[in-house]
C-alpha cells in the first residue's frame, strides 16, 4: 500500500515537472534565403534572434486615444449623418437610439477618467505614454460636453 502511494506521488511530481518545463521554452525568429520569416523553438540558422513573449497582458486590445481633431471629427459623425442636397451639407440629427448610445458612452468616459489617477495610452510605437494633467482635464471636459449634448 505504501509503495503504491510512493510510486503515484513520484509519477505526479514527474508529470508536473514535465509540463512546467515546456512553459519555459524559448521562441526564435529567423529569415531564410527566400525572405520567408520563420518562428520555432530551435534556431533555424545563425541569424536567429530570441523573441520575448509578454506575460500577464490583457487579451482585449485597448483602444488608442485619439487627438482632439479626431474626437471632434468622430463626434460630428456620431452626432448625425450629413446629407448632401443641392450642393449644401445638411446635418441630420441622430436618432433616439444613437443619442442614448452616445450618452452612455460619455457617462462611461467620465466615470473612467474620474476613477483613474494617472491615465495612459498606447502610442504609435506600441509603448505606454502617460497623459499630463492638462490632457486629462481636456478629455474630461470633452466627455462632459458630449454628455451635455446627448443626455437630455
Amino acid at each position: 500500500m505504501c509503495t503504491k502511494t510512493l510510486i503515484s506521488s513520484i509519477i505526479t511530481v514527474f508529470l508536473c515537472l514535465l509540463f512546467q518545463a515546456s512553459s519555459y521554452a524559448e521562441i526564435y525568429k529567423w529569415t531564410d534565403e527566400n525572405g520567408q520569416v520563420h518562428y520555432g523553438e530551435h534556431p533555424g540558422n545563425t541569424g536567429a534572434e530570441k523573441v520575448t513573449i509578454r506575460q500577464n497582458e490583457t487579451t482585449k486590445p485597448r483602444p488608442i486615444n485619439k487627438t482632439e481633431e479626431d474626437i471632434a471629427e468622430s463626434d460630428k459623425k456620431n452626432s448625425g449623418q450629413q446629407a448632401e442636397a443641392s450642393g449644401e451639407l445638411i446635418e441630420v440629427p441622430p436618432s433616439k437610439k444613437e443619442k442614448r448610445k452616445l450618452c452612455n458612452q460619455a457617462k462611461g468616459d467620465i466615470a473612467a477618467i474620474n476613477s483613474r489617477g494617472r491615465m495612459r495610452e498606447i502610442n504609435k510605437k506600441g509603448e505606454y505614454v502617460y497623459l499630463t494633467e492638462q490632457q486629462r482635464q481636456q478629455r474630461l471636459s470633452a466627455a462632459r460636453k458630449k454628455q451635455d449634448e446627448f443626455c437630455r
